[in-house]
């Protein structure tokens, strides 16, 4: 009996497993305080999520709610796009929320296989959270 309920666990373990994960999510944060300036910055160093890798990142906060990104991308693979959500934080962690374009809280880029391109874009946030601002997470995908 022991060998049958053994060999059933087994088999049920292979019908519901998961994949083994590609790597193509990324989640990281960056520290900064916006407290009493007119402008913050978050930046990163290489991200790579998948086959794509994102170098020097960089989102600029400013007073007004509005903000900026640049950063550089490239893929090893052909018909790539970088995914990209951001959200703010205050000091304790608690999301205060994201950054949007135009109401839509995901920023894509497409690639071009091993080509690095400039990606700046364009975004705003709830300014009324603007000096409880204490970090950014970016959760990119790829």
């Amino acid at each position: 009996m022991s060998l049958f309920l053994t060999m059933l666990v087994l088999a049920i373990g292979t019908v519901f497993a998961a994949p083994a994960s590609a790597g193509t999510a990324a989640s990281t944060s960056a520290l900064a305080t916006c407290t009493g300036a007119d402008s913050c910055w978050f930046t990163w160093g290489r991200i790579q999520a998948g086959d794509c890798t994102m170098d020097n990142a960089k989102w600029t906060l400013r007073r007004d709610g509005s903000a900026s990104f640049e950063a550089t991308i490239v893929s090893s693979d052909s018909n790539d796009a970088w995914l990209m959500w951001v959200n703010i934080l205050d000091s304790n962690g608690i999301v205060l929320g994201p950054i949007h374009h135009g109401g839509d809280p995901k920023f894509v880029k497409g690639t071009v296989k091993n080509v690095w391109h400039w990606w700046f874009a364009e975004g705003s946030f709830d300014a009324r959270f603007f000096d409880r601002i204490h970090s950014m997470r970016m959760t990119s995908h790829c």
